[in-house]
């Protein structure tokens, strides 16, 4: 099961992220993902909060897997939002939603981490794991141009350095999935990304010429979860040098902001594309 992007107006949504968290658990997938922003892009990016949030996680019957959105540490400097200092943000969510071997939830399961590489000890964010013969994986590629700035006297240090981690653990997700013969591969991410990869401003530029080659090569169906722009949506927008849709790659848009609901994703090996997709709608939501 699949959400991102929630909860943002509150406290209401409180009540509602509650709704969608019982109908999940009663749903009893094997695993849930949230792709990202846990707020809204105008509202505290507090400890209290980023508490509240991970209890919330740790309400979901079975395993939950986070990966962050820009709202909640990109977007933090804001008044808004506190006035933080989006790095010390992002250093909070590292300790509080990473710090272990395991996913949330009440019966958490085991992943493994990128920080477990050297020179990737700052990642613990980016994770996979194995169900069903699928290779799955998340990345903290997010939204706002993934935190490139493109103002002349910004530096892009965090950038650039995130960028070298995601692009690896994106090459070592596909080995894995090689290695272990999966049937497929999910990537989870928050960002609805940029295919222009010409656009020397493009936040997603390598991260995308990546993908292209791996996806080309790997031959088996890959699919992507991402949010950002709230609307639920199922396409294939990967194109390969000559402009063909690239057919082994599904893109799918989770449900958020106003329309708290979810997006079920099963393992169906009579289907030519391996996952069958389907919105699941929260009664009340």
């Amino acid at each position: 099961m699949a959400m991102g992007d929630v909860p943002y107006h509150l406290p209401e949504d409180f009540v509602r992220f509650e709704r969608m968290i019982g109908a999940i658990n009663a749903a009893a997938p094997d695993f849930s993902l949230h792709v990202g922003d846990i707020k809204s892009g105008g509202t505290p990016c507090s400890d209290a909060y980023f508490e509240t949030i991970k209890n919330y996680f740790d309400a979901f019957e079975q395993p939950l897997i986070y990966t962050p959105g820009d709202n909640e540490w990109t977007d933090c400097h804001r008044e808004a939002c506190g006035g933080y200092e989006p790095e010390e943000r992002l250093d909070k969510l590292r300790q509080l939603f990473f710090a272990g071997e395991q996913s949330q939830g009440k019966q958490p399961m085991p992943l493994q981490r990128q920080n477990s590489w050297e020179g990737f000890e700052k990642f613990p964010e980016n994770a996979r794991w194995q169900q069903g013969g699928v290779t799955f994986g998340t990345l903290h590629v997010i939204g706002s141009n993934n935190n490139f700035k493109l103002d002349s006297g910004a530096l892009n240090d965090e950038f650039y350095e995130r960028e070298l981690a995601n692009n690896f653990w994106l090459e070592q997700l596909f080995a894995q999935a090689r290695e272990a013969q999966s049937k497929g591969l999910v990537l989870v991410l928050h960002a609805g990304l940029n295919y222009q990869t010409r656009d020397e401003r493009n936040g997603h530029a390598s991260f995308v010429t990546i993908l292209r080659k791996e996806v080309l090569d790997f031959g088996k169906p890959v699919l992507l979860l991402y949010g950002d722009r709230h609307r639920f949506m199922v396409d294939q927008p990967l194109r390969d040098s000559s402009g063909r849709t690239m057919t082994n790659f599904t893109a799918v848009q989770v449900f958020g902001d106003r329309d708290m609901h979810a997006v079920q994703v099963e393992i169906d090996p009579d289907n030519p594309n391996l996952f069958s997709i389907d919105p699941f709608y929260v009664a009340g939501n």
